[in-house]
């Protein structure tokens, strides 16, 4: 047989499907691969991490939130109370995924499918926790896997949402009751938190790209028109506005995903996601970053950088674990200093020096692992640690581990990824449970109870962050995959062979 032959032959087999018919026994599933050898028994420790909590979640509280771990029962007072709409399910889809956890997925995804639903809970659920965690969540898998399950229960969680934003000004309110398709404020103040409305344009953008129905876009966009246009005092957000009158509440600004902070990360990331084209995004993020760094941000006597609170424009040198995202923030940030050189050394400098603080307020503590809040300035030594006002409490966050992610796959520094591997070992040392993983109630008190809690942040952000720290770059690249504000990669446009939009039209900025 000579070689022209057998090419032939080959070619044959090829068009007659017997080599397709292989290729689909032999793939892999989830995002396998992307493998670092130098530390790949770091990672396949997270994955292992990530199967014991979510077999401890699965066995013990199915169907519910979340979980006590202590207890082996289901926890009962997470963001969304009693109402079982399987929380730590969805938002542990696409970790599964990427760890390439098939069985694991395929029981999550089958409660997705056959039992998920809102259309009976009479209750009043966080907006923005829908939005991010639940849409968020269903939305990133949509794009990972294309599977129509995922975009027809996200665009019923986004319909479901839909009453929330009926305001006379259009600015959402704080709570949404799906069964009575009613709208309510926080209880604890008429105003909604700056941060919970100005995180939800990434979802319902990327909702109208891929289902083609363009009417929940505007919603989220007339929001952050109304937002840019108001008088803003000395150029600045407060954390509060009432959603009726626009009016902002106490003159508080804060770094916080729920204050300033959390709509500064979405109009970066919302330029991002749109492959840098939607310029209204990135001009907001530029002045209201320039402002937080003129006015929050500070150097301690200890030389520690710290972004502090302002309250009736008083500096408080106070930090939350919550507010250690920032550091990420302003190094992807600098990014959107492409034509200025000279700024874009400094954001990423400063997200160096807040990753710094943050690792600092983890080093200091006995357990290795960093308090709710922390301070700066009353002596050098006791920088970067819970004073007696502070809650010393470790809820197994994200936000430390985010910044190292983002700071390693940006520098290369070898130091983000040992400091990444520390806050590995201090969860196996403390907060590893029976049943899954817990946070501590002392960080400063090494033999101190734990406080029973697997978040599902930690499933969703906390472990992803660390397996993806402990992967090739490949795997989920920056370029290509915007994280929102709960952990779950969106896929940019145009250049994101994910993107699966239902209608690739050039950007155009419209308000309602």
């Amino acid at each position: 047989m000579t070689v022209k032959q057998l090419l032939q032959i080959i070619l044959l087999l090829k068009t007659v499907g017997v080599f397709s018919l292989i290729s689909i026994q032999t793939k892999k599933f989830g995002l396998s691969g992307h493998i670092d050898w130098r530390v790949n028994s770091k990672r396949e420790k997270v994955k292992e991490m990530m199967k014991f909590a979510w077999k401890g979640y699965a066995e013990n509280a199915w169907g519910f939130n979340e979980l006590n771990s202590e207890l082996g029962v289901p926890h009962n007072e997470s963001v969304f109370g009693n109402h079982h709409i399987g929380l730590s399910i969805i938002d542990s889809l696409d970790t599964l995924y990427i760890m390439g956890l098939k069985e694991e997925y395929e029981q999550a995804r089958k409660w997705v499918a056959d039992n998920f639903t809102l259309d009976h809970t009479d209750g009043y659920l966080s907006v923005y926790e829908l939005t991010v965690r639940i849409a968020g969540g269903l939305l990133s898998m949509y794009a990972m896997t294309g599977d129509d399950v995922y975009i027809t229960q996200s665009e019923y969680v986004i319909r479901k949402l839909l009453p929330a934003f009926n305001s006379s000004m259009h600015i959402p309110h704080a709570r949404i009751n799906p069964a009575a398709k009613k709208a309510a404020p926080h209880p604890w103040t008429p105003e909604s938190l700056l941060g919970e409305i100005g995180s939800l344009n990434m979802e319902f953008y990327y909702t109208s790209e891929i289902t083609g129905h363009r009417k929940y876009r505007p919603i989220v966009h007339h929001v952050r028109d109304q937002l840019d246009m108001l008088f803003k005092p000395r150029d600045m957000y407060p954390d509060y506005i009432h959603p009726r009158t626009t009016l902002w509440g106490p003159l508080k600004m804060s770094m916080g995903p729920t204050g300033g902070g959390g709509l500064y990360e979405c109009m970066l990331k919302s330029w991002l996601r749109s492959n840098q084209l939607d310029e209204q995004a990135r001009d907001l993020y530029m002045k209201a970053i320039h402002q937080v760094i003129n006015g929050m941000v500070g150097l301690s006597f200890g030389g520690l950088t710290y972004v502090g609170e302002l309250s009736n424009f008083h500096v408080i040198r106070r930090m939350e674990h919550s507010t250690c995202f920032a550091g990420g923030l302003f190094a992807l940030g600098s990014l959107a200093f492409y034509n200025d050189s000279r700024l874009e050394a400094k954001h990423l400098q400063l997200g160096k020096d807040l990753a710094l603080s943050c690792r600092e307020s983890y080093r200091r503590s006995a357990t290795g692992l960093g308090p709710e809040s922390f301070q700066f300035d009353s002596v050098p030594r006791e920088d970067a640690t819970a004073r007696k006002s502070d809650s010393k409490a470790y809820r197994l966050r994200p936000d430390v581990v985010e910044t190292y992610l983002i700071l390693w796959r940006l520098t290369h520094d070898q130091k983000y990824r040992d400091w990444g591997w520390e806050v590995v070992e201090a969860l196996e040392k403390y907060c590893r449970t029976k049943f899954g993983f817990a946070g501590l109630q002392n960080v400063y008190d090494p033999k101190g109870p734990r406080d029973g809690v697997q978040g599902s942040h930690f499933l969703s952000e906390t472990l992803k962050f660390l397996y993806l720290l402990f992967s090739k770059d490949s795997l989920l690249p920056l370029k290509k995959w915007v994280f929102n504000t709960a952990g779950h990669p969106l896929p940019v446009r145009y250049i994101n062979n994910k993107f699966r939009g239902n209608q690739l039209k050039p950007y155009v900025h419209f308000s309602i």
